[in-house]
């Protein structure tokens, strides 16, 4: 009569594609070895798991089986490291009365020696995964370190083998920008978000709709800000961020409870402006549960800051907004000053690099002569250091200042001329928007806003408080002398509120 067994095969992820150690292989040898050995093979357990940490599913209802059915008297496998690279399960199965370990590659005998020598194997076997770990977490340390994204790139990127990091994904990383600026403007919960991804198609690498959990673990990833978070610590990473770290930021901060959604669609101005009379902030209520009004938090004490209505809070807004409106004829004039200016910076800042090139060329040959002076005898070994570090210092310094004009920004004039026109729009723009929509416009454009009874007090935001100077004044050289015109973000912030233009 044969003995029955059970064979049981592993593989691993990485040990898959090694065909000595495939699924196939290990089944045609186990079998051959069983035909040859008069053993009966009762049942097959197969698994695709590491076998460093214990509690396999496969592994234990192996157990469970031989522990009910004491006809089995052995388990099969292809090599002892098949088994287990842990002591625990393998001391499970070696202890079970009754039950031996054939190893079919092994030939290890079925006695107190054969089991020393496969508890032996099993020791080395966690020894060798257990450095195997080492070595791998090391390499992906010092890849850290280095500023290299260390495992498979998170969605919006894409692994780049050339340069051993990550790349934007040019379908998704743009989907990966507005999810985070959307829901830094404050007016979509995450359960909204959820389902705005779902109709732009933006799903996950499985094909699956983005859940809220995956949500919210996208938008507290410091890889899209180009940080890499590893073992509770944050490097700077080489790959290019998709979103700057102030927009990351602004998303914690809503993440974290700082602000909030329903009240800021409910009551959308409040939060922008400042009592005039007592310095504290103007909130807002409902009254009537229909009429929302917007008053002084009377934190120190009774103010005299009369309450006022969203409606006609609205309107006395507009001032705001007509305060920085630059006439058509105005934007083309400012328009083409700055483009000439441009120019002339441009026209200066190639002279001066052709000034510094040619000092460079000119210390360096000063630098050549004196050494062949030197090799000739002309001059000493001693005088001869004494100029090399004089025109090393000269050159470093030109150099120096050779980087700074390479690297200066060229002005933003695209940036610019986006700006000025939605200026020259921005209060029919205001009167056609919602009121949540008029206090995004608002946000972009104010630092801080004063309300004095009905009077409205307004300190603009960098350049835009150049851009009111010049209104009023017409004095616009001076303000944009000293102000350089709209950065890119207030632009871009510009461009995300016209869209109902």
């Amino acid at each position: 009569m044969k003995r029955q067994v059970v064979t049981y095969i592993r593989v691993s992820t990485e040990e898959q594609a090694k065909h000595g150690y495939s699924i196939e292989a290990q089944r045609q040898i186990l079998q051959d070895y069983a035909k040859g050995h008069e053993l009966e093979i009762v049942h097959e357990f197969q698994e695709s798991k590491s076998a460093f940490k214990p509690g396999r599913p496969e592994f234990k209802k192996m157990l469970a089986l031989l522990k009910r059915r004491r006809s089995i008297t052995a388990v099969l496998c292809y090599k002892i490291d098949r088994i287990a690279r842990n002591l625990q399960d393998y001391s499970a199965l070696d202890e079970m009365a009754g039950v031996s370990i054939i190893s079919a590659t092994e030939a290890l005998p079925e006695n107190s020696t054969g089991k020393l020598i496969g508890t032996v194997q099993a020791a080395f076997s966690r020894f060798y995964s257990e450095q195997l770990g080492e070595r791998v977490s090391l390499g992906m340390q010092t890849k850290v370190q280095k500023g290299f994204w260390p495992t498979r790139a998170p969605i919006g990127y894409v692994n780049d083998r050339d340069t051993k990091t990550i790349v934007r994904d040019p379908e998704r990383a743009h989907l990966i920008r507005e999810i985070f600026e959307i829901y830094a403007r404050g007016d979509l919960p995450l359960s909204e978000l959820v389902q705005w991804t779902r109709t732009r198609g933006f799903s996950t690498r499985a094909g699956k709709p983005l859940s809220k959990s995956e949500l919210h673990k996208l938008l507290t990833n410091p890889a899209y800000c180009g940080r890499i978070p590893w073992k509770g610590v944050l490097y700077e990473g080489v790959h290019e961020p998709i979103v700057s770290k102030a927009l990351f930021n602004r998303v914690q901060e809503r993440l974290r409870g700082r602000s909030h959604p329903r009240t800021a669609r409910l009551f959308p101005y409040r939060g922008l402006l400042q009592c005039g009379y007592c310095g504290c902030k103007i909130t807002a209520s409902l009254e009537k549960k229909k009429y929302i009004y917007y008053h002084c938090t009377h934190g120190r004490g009774k103010c005299r800051q009369p309450y006022i209505g969203q409606e006609s809070l609205g309107q006395k807004l507009q001032e705001v907004v007509d305060d920085i409106h630059i006439p058509k004829a105005q934007v083309s004039t400012l328009l083409e000053k700055l483009r000439e200016d441009s120019s002339q910076h441009e026209l200066e800042k190639a002279r001066s690099v052709r000034r510094v090139t040619r000092e460079i060329e000119r210390v360096s040959g000063h630098r050549d002569a004196s050494y062949i002076d030197k090799l000739d005898g002309s001059i000493s070994g001693e005088r001869w250091l004494q100029l090399e570090r004089k025109w090393s210092r000269s050159v470093d310094a030109l150099e120096a200042e050779l980087e700074i004009l390479d690297s200066a920004p060229a002005p933003l004039l695209d940036d610019v001329e986006v700006a000025f026109e939605l200026l020259e729009r921005a209060p029919s723009l205001y009167m056609r928007q919602t009121h949540a929509e008029r206090a995004r416009l608002l946000r972009a454009l104010l630092s801080n806003c004063i309300l004095r009874g009905e009077k409205i007090d307004p300190i603009y935001r960098i350049p835009f408080d150049a851009v009111a100077v010049g209104v009023k004044t017409g004095k616009w050289w001076t303000c944009l002398d000293s102000n350089q015109g709209p950065p890119a973000y207030q632009a871009s912030a510009l461009n995300q509120l016209s869209y109902r233009s």
